[in-house]
């Protein structure tokens, strides 16, 4: 098949099919866009399992009855235009099924351009936003991999910052070894910032030779920690959280929710989480509020820039996979799934 779209079962999310796509023709003013790679993450895997809660990601791209595209961030060159202002082999960043072709109503803006098809406004207007993208460069694929997760890492540091200088000493991250906790810790460090970070993870060996932490530790094995501390939680999961606050409840100035990286992850805050009320921290409305109240072309300066080094940072310690085709995709999809994708691996796939 030419074109087709991956579906994943709604009712059982590793179950897959490869579906031959409906002819895509773009009316006047549409686009056609051919993907041309994607980086998976466990984000992906977060869009899948909330398919179809408060925030239901499969209604973005519809697919057959019983069945849902999971949603994917990536690059896409445009293959036919119906819109005056956007030419044929033009490239652009944006969200996408796990497709090989995607149809867009594209309103331009000085960055690229919003998408105005109505059945994805449900979501925040960041989902709905493609940048320009320049050609491949050396750091393609990385980006196609954490350009999608950094900007949660990036905006974390400017809050947790903002709590050092209030009085924290300390931050507790859960996940450690996940994308959004070693970017986090990379641009502290970067800033300047005294926090001692205390990473909490499952891959204690793999974080620790990141050299980024300032103490490392498993699940259960709450280490001693001067207060007062900042909790970030990127688990989602409810008996961690739980721990974790109640382990330091004395100590904690600030409880930030952000991850779904476990697979017992949920949404809501779990009843009886102890310490300073909870904060849900939404990375889209954040960042979209700091480029409308900085401007944009500071903001996404200041941004680029720290991006580009961590990507550069990146190269001794994650490998990036390429695949090609769907049964591919699949594989890759189906390891962050279950969970056990290693974290020193990255998968980048071309439909």
């Amino acid at each position: 098949m030419d074109r087709w779209d991956l579906v994943v079962k709604r009712d059982d999310l590793s179950a897959i099919e490869v579906r031959a796509a409906s002819p895509l023709e773009p009316d006047d003013g549409e686009v056609l866009l051919a993907v041309e790679k994607f980086g998976l993450t466990t984000n992906n895997a977060t869009y899948a399992r909330f398919g179809e809660s408060d925030i239901p990601f499969f209604d973005a791209f519809p697919g057959p009855e019983g069945y849902g595209r999971v949603p994917v961030w990536g690059f896409a060159r445009v293959v036919e235009s119906r819109h005056p202002e956007i030419g044929v082999g033009t490239r652009y960043f944006g969200y996408m099924p796990m497709s090989t072709h995607h149809v867009v109503r594209p309103a331009v803006t000085p960055r690229g351009f919003t998408d105005m098809t109505p059945t994805r406004h449900f979501l925040h207007p960041w989902y709905w936003t493609f940048e320009l993208a320049a050609e491949p460069d050396g750091l393609d694929d990385r980006r196609a991999l954490l350009h999608p997760v950094y900007p949660a890492a990036y905006n974390l540091a400017d809050l947790l910052v903002a709590r050092e200088a209030q009085g924290a000493v300390s931050a507790v991250i859960t996940s450690a070894s996940s994308k959004v906790a070693i970017g986090l810790v990379e641009e502290l460090a970067h800033r300047g910032s005294k926090l001692t970070t205390v990473g909490i993870t499952a891959a204690t060996s793999f974080v620790e030779g990141l050299g980024l932490y300032d103490t490392v530790s498993p699940y259960d094995q709450w280490p001693p920690v001067k207060g007062p501390i900042v909790f970030v939680d990127l688990t989602g999961d409810a008996g961690t959280r739980l721990a974790v606050a109640e382990t330091y409840e004395k100590d904690l100035a600030a409880t930030v929710l952000i991850g779904f990286t476990h697979p017992t992850a949920a949404v809501p805050p779990p009843d009886g989480l102890r310490g300073p009320e909870a904060e849900v921290f939404f990375t889209p409305a954040v960042e979209w509020d700091k480029a409308e109240t900085e401007g944009a072309q500071a903001y996404y300066s200041r941004y680029g820039a720290s991006e580009k080094r961590f990507l550069e940072s990146t190269v001794p310690w994650l490998t990036v996979r390429n695949g090609r085709g769907p049964e591919e995709i699949g594989k890759a999809y189906r390891s962050l799934l279950a969970g056990d994708q290693s974290p020193n691996i990255g998968h980048v796939l071309h439909p």
